[in-house]
């Protein structure tokens, strides 16, 4: 048995329509600088990939200064590559890479993603 929306909310799926006219900026409401309205539902990497090329670029339309953007995962999620594609895309984009920061003698049964690192 499936559960409707709350009155006034959007299903939680993708909008039809092209991609790029999907992403939405909202102006935060104590400061001058713009945010990315969250997409609800699931997207393929390659839909993703491109909504957050979209979204960067609209950010650095409207907001001055920089625009820092985090990518997190578990080992292996595929981060660097990612970030490797955002980069050819995006040649002004600098990566700042985390690869290897954790502390060899904290590791917790060999597993470099324990959450209580």
């Amino acid at each position: 048995m499936g559960r409707d929306a709350p009155s006034g909310c959007e299903s939680p799926r993708i909008r039809s329509g092209l991609l790029r006219d999907q992403v939405k900026l909202v102006k935060r409401k104590d400061s001058i600088r713009y945010e990315i309205v969250p997409i609800e539902g699931h997207l393929s990497l390659e839909k993703g990939f491109f909504i957050v090329i979209r979204a960067c670029q609209l950010l650095a339309q409207k907001n001055e200064g920089i625009i820092l953007v985090g990518v997190a995962g578990p080992s292996g999620a595929g981060k660097t590559v990612f970030t490797e594609k955002m980069l050819s895309f995006m040649p002004s984009v600098a990566v700042i890479s985390m690869d290897n920061y954790n502390d060899a003698s904290r590791i917790i049964d060999g597993n470099f993603d324990d959450p209580r690192l």
